[in-house]
């Protein structure tokens, strides 16, 4: 086996070396020949990962990078920060990954394909979700402002990604940073086409939790009256129903009934992060 590891290594490192060659300029080229260095390059990368090679892997993917960006390419230059990404993630690099995928983005909005860039972040905030959930929800608010700033159209995929940092966020106890994304969410999915109110009282829900584990009894009343104002129909469902009975147990100060409103399946079966938000919240 290290034998073959060898000879794959050799195989790459041979390839490498054509790839510079193709790079290098004389009396009569004067111009580097960017797309046989590309190919070159790309061909060692992989060498380089079936060899477990990951430091000259990534050395090749970002050659690649660099070549197609020299070649006017930015979409295939992202392309390969993205492939060099990836490796940093099998080397558990996470913070030079994120900066792959980051650069790549930006790339993808230079080229003029914006959804990709997005869809780019989308995919390195789940990539670091367990490890690094801070930064996780960063990129996803970041993908999110590149729909919001498509056109409406797009909403809905910003929403998604809202809400995606806003769950991270709440597992990461940052409420007040929550508070802002559950809001900047509701506020999305009321301009998606048609609005969508099932995700409106869904948020209403999860924002109320939010106000009143941080102990703000005034804004989570605020909020149930905001989402009658803002959501067509809301003071006949179920949700307002629970959450004003919820208000009513806090005010009494009556944990059993705050409880039995809590293990109803509306709270028990909202997402994971918000659930767990239900299970925990007692009455002051």
């Amino acid at each position: 086996t290290k034998q073959v590891t060898n000879i794959m290594t050799s195989e790459a490192d041979n390839l490498f070396k054509e790839g510079e060659k193709h790079l290098k300029t004389g009396f009569f080229k004067w111009r580097p020949d960017f797309d046989s260095a590309a190919d070159c390059f790309q061909k060692s990368a992989l060498g380089y990962k079936k060899a477990k090679n990951r430091e000259m892997a990534v050395s090749a993917y970002l050659k690649v990078a660099d070549c197609h960006y020299k070649n006017g390419s930015r979409f295939h230059s992202g392309k390969a920060h993205e492939e060099a990404g990836l490796v940093y993630k099998e080397m558990k690099d996470f913070e030079k990954a994120l900066t792959c995928f980051d650069h790549a983005s930006e790339l993808y909005l230079e080229d003029g394909t914006p959804d990709t860039a997005a869809m780019c972040l989308d995919r390195a905030g789940k990539m670091v979700e367990m490890t690094h959930p801070e930064w996780a929800a960063s990129s996803y608010l970041k993908g999110a402002q590149i729909y919001e700033n498509e056109d409406k159209s797009r909403f809905r995929s910003a929403a998604e990604l809202v809400g995606k940092a806003a769950r991270l966020q709440v597992r990461m106890n940052k409420l007040q940073e929550a508070v802002k994304s559950i809001n900047h969410e509701k506020q999305l999915y009321s301009q998606v086409e048609g609005g969508d109110n099932g995700a409106g009282n869904r948020l209403s829900c999860a924002l109320v939790l939010v106000y009143l584990h941080i102990g703000d009894q005034v804004h989570a009343e605020q909020s149930i009256y905001d989402a009658c104002e803002n959501i067509e129909g809301f003071d006949d469902t179920e949700e307002y129903q629970s959450l004003m009975n919820l208000i009513e147990a806090f005010d009494q100060r009556d944990q059993e009934v705050a409880s039995r409103i809590l293990n109803t399946p509306l709270f028990k079966y909202m997402d994971t992060a918000y659930a767990k938000l239900a299970r925990s919240l007692r009455v002051p």
